[in-house]
This record gives structure tokens, C-alpha cells and sequence, in this order.
């Protein structure tokens, strides 16, 4: 599937719909910049996504490691933040930054795998993300979406 605005597609898991404009408003509206494009398990919870954002931020390929530890510092101020893992990895020729941790949810934990990388000359952000209730059935299933970002 094409991800809008970007070169990229990706293979979702086959339960993973588009969550509306509406919905994207209401669960990113805590502050920050939304992403423009979410797939997401059904609503109403929607309690597992794949999340995109193509920033105005100008990013080049040589950039990544000065923004990744830039990015290690943002997310490690997050309420219950602890890492899972970190690093880089080349998928389809690309390198991406990733970035795999937990964080405190409104009522429980989230789990989010966040990669970035340069496209087009700008920041793309992509982060998957998962309510605890919900990681055991899907983390090995986010995981193999991101591994399909080409």
C-alpha cells in the first residue's frame, strides 16, 4: 500500500484500516505534531497503530546520527519512559533511525518502535505503536510492517 506523501509503501497487517481525519485529531490531540497518515486496528480504541509524519524539518541521509541522538533525548523525557532498544538499520537501501521503547499511556503502558529517516530532504517520522493488552498479538506483526517500508 502507498504511504501518502512519501515515495514509500508499506505492507500492513490485514486487519489495519485508515483511522479518518477525526479520529487522528482526537487520539494524537495531547499536543505536538500529529501525524497525517495512521493505520490502525478498528476503532473505537484503536489501540494499535503505524503512524506517519513527513516533517518540514530539512534531513539528510548524513544527518540521522545527529538526530538520533537528538531523538534519544526527546523520548527518554516521556513519563515511564524505558528503552527496549536502539540503533539503526537499512531496509530496501534506505538507513533508518529506530528507536524502540516504553512509555506511560493514559492507563497503562504503550509500546512504540519508531523509525526515521530522510525523505524527499525532510524528516519522516513512523512509529508503531501498541496498548500492553494488545503487544503480544501484535508486536511480531508491526514489527514485519516496518520491515516492509521500500
Amino acid at each position: 500500500m502507498p504511504v501518502p506523501a512519501t515515495t514509500l509503501s508499506i505492507e500492513l497487517p490485514a486487519d489495519f484500516t485508515a483511522m479518518t481525519t477525526g479520529a487522528i485529531a482526537t487520539k494524537y490531540g495531547r499536543g505536538g505534531q500529529r501525524p497525517t497518515t495512521v493505520y490502525s486496528t478498528p476503532g473505537p480504541n484503536y489501540s494499535v497503530n503505524i503512524a506517519f509524519r513527513l516533517a518540514e524539518q530539512a534531513v539528510t541521509p548524513q544527518q540521522l546520527p545527529e538526530l538520533k541522538s537528538a531523538l534519544e533525548k526527546a523520548v527518554q523525557a516521556t513519563p515511564g519512559f524505558r528503552w527496549v532498544s536502539r540503533g539503526f538499520t537499512k531496509v530496501a537501501g534506505r538507513e533508518w533511525i529506530v528507536l524502540r521503547f516504553w512509555v506511560d499511556g493514559l492507563d497503562a503502558p504503550i509500546y512504540n518502535d519508531m523509525r526515521v529517516t530522510s525523505e524527499s530532504g525532510k524528516m519522516l517520522l513512523v512509529t508503531a505503536n501498541s496498548s500492553t493488552s494488545a503487544y503480544s498479538k501484535y508486536s511480531a506483526k508491526l514489527t514485519a510492517a516496518l520491515l516492509s517500508l521500500k
